[in-house]
């Protein structure tokens, strides 16, 4: 059996196409390792993997005595070696041949471009590395930060708590998931999320504080936020009382706001990304996809969570902040329903919902909201971005409620009143003017606006013998006008 045919029998190397492993299986060599042979020894540089092709190999792993804790075997088709081929590290553990063996070696230089070429192969190797990091005793160390336990994990990251042992301080340092460091999009993402929101200090949003790289991947050093997120609490609870939605809301708003006050879209609002703690602190976290943008050219990259994406996101259209608040438009709905406004059985119906359907009265749905928090929720979720709410200010009266929502909702009459007048008579005019003001004042939110109109030096028509016509008909042919016009707006 040729190398490339027994490759095609290994887990992993079954993703690559046949010219890739052609191309990979040319620069592979083979290797016969008699029994009680040391294929690898602990503390050699690690310049090469192997996979077994015949024979077993055992792998002794040693406690911090330097007794034998357990003996790891291997058999064919088992990889061996990655840990300090990708890592740069050292050999942390002796392997050693059972029976006569025979192994398939590939060098770094050969392993490098195939797994930034090939993802599918980069996660089989990558999640073999992670259990083996896993069984020797798991990450302890991250440059300068000592890793105490980790806090989560998800599909591109995990999640620790560390120590800065010069500070004192506990931080969060998440870890890129090693099958994506040979993602470069990824990667570059990653560092993305670590140069953007680094500038950002605000007490609604995560500060990250340092990158590392260690153990082949990438680590962001950041905040630890103590509670949990939005999202937990919502699965746990359904919906949540309006006061205690305004409150999330508005401190969301506030990070929201600061961010685009500074050319930041986030562009992946949702209630994972909303950390809260006992006392009710909110906090935005996870930029991993947000974006500098223009105002004038905005971003058609299409990214985000089809549950809260915006329209025009949808679409492909520029995006700005106001995608941010269509978002957390749809958070506001969800937290005093108990669901999303939009539902449906797959993505593509989901995204034809967001383009097409109105969301209901959420009065109807969720009765006794306040109007200011149910003005938000229609607001935030206009369709075109031109008619969405997207007044800070605005937005953050209507979340306070009480005189400051009330005066955010208010709607004005206004009566038109034209004056038209003599320019002898002005002095007398300007007095009833300043009367009428003097007697709504008190009122509160009334204005009273004036503008001047003078038409002068208006050729007349030649006289002709047809009726004379009124000033009214003179003036729309453009007859000289001799006065002024003043108009007076009163909201009421």
């Amino acid at each position: 059996m040729s190398i490339a045919e027994f490759l095609t029998t290994v887990p992993g190397f079954e993703t690559l196409n046949s010219s890739t492993l052609q191309a990979v299986t040319a620069e592979m060599t083979l290797k016969e390792v008699e029994e009680g042979e040391y294929l690898i020894r602990r503390g050699d540089p690690g310049e090469s993997m192997y996979i077994i092709k015949q024979g077993d190999f055992r792998v002794p792993v040693f406690d911090d005595t330097g007794r034998v804790r357990v003996v790891a075997q291997l058999g064919p088709c088992d990889v061996v070696g990655e840990m300090a081929l990708l890592t740069g590290e050292r050999r942390r553990a002796d392997v050693i041949a059972d029976t006569p063996a025979v192994v398939v070696a590939i060098d770094r230089g050969t392993m490098a471009p195939l797994l930034s070429e090939n993802p599918p192969f980069a996660r089989f190797l990558t999640e073999i590395l992670g259990k083996r990091l896993e069984e020797a005793g798991g990450v302890e160390r991250v440059g300068k930060y000592r890793l105490l336990g980790k806090l989560g994990e998800g599909a591109t990251a995990k999640v620790y708590e560390a120590l800065h042992p010069g500070l004192n301080r506990t931080v969060a340092v998440k870890m890129l998931g090693h099958h994506l460091v040979y993602d470069k999009a990824f990667k570059e993402r990653f560092l993305e999320e670590a140069r953007t929101i680094a500038g950002l200090a605000h007490p609604n949003i995560v500060q990250v504080f340092d990158t590392e790289q260690a153990y082949a991947t990438l680590f962001l050093v950041m905040e630890k936020v103590e509670g949990t997120d939005l999202r937990h609490v919502l699965d746990e609870e359904g919906s949540l009382p309006p006061e205690e939605v305004a409150d999330i809301l508005r401190q969301l708003a506030q990070a929201l706001a600061f961010a685009h006050e500074r050319g930041i879209v986030h562009r992946d609002v949702k209630p994972a990304n909303a950390a809260i703690d006992e006392d009710g602190s909110v906090k935005l976290m996870d930029f991993g996809i947000a974006r500098r943008y223009s105002r004038d050219e905005g971003s058609n990259i299409v990214e985000g969570t089809p549950r809260y994406l915006a329209p025009e996101a949808i679409v492909g259209r520029p995006v700005d902040g106001r995608a941010d608040i269509y978002s957390l438009g749809i958070m506001a709905w969800e937290m005093l329903v108990g669901r999303p406004p939009f539902m449906a059985p797959d993505i593509e119906a989901l995204l034809e919902r967001h383009l097409t359907d109105p969301p209901p009265d959420i009065r109807k749905l969720r009765p006794g909201t306040p109007d200011g928090l149910a003005a938000f929720v229609k607001g935030a979720l206009e369709k075109e971005p031109e008619n969405r709410l997207s007044d800070w200010g605005k937005i953050d009266a209507m979340l306070r409620g009480g005189d400051a929502a009330e005066a955010a909702l208010e709607t004005f009459d206004e009566t038109l009143i034209r004056v038209r007048f003599k320019p002898r008579d002005r002095a007398k005019v300007n007095r009833a003017i300043d009367a009428m003001r003097g007697q709504l004042v008190g009122v509160p939110w009334t204005d009273v606006a004036t503008a001047e109109l003078v038409v002068n030096d208006l050729e007349l028509p030649e006289p002709t013998s047809r009726p004379r016509k009124s000033w009214r008909e003179r003036l729309g042919l453009g007859a000289k006008v001799s006065g002024d016009d003043i108009e007076t707006r009163i909201p009421e």
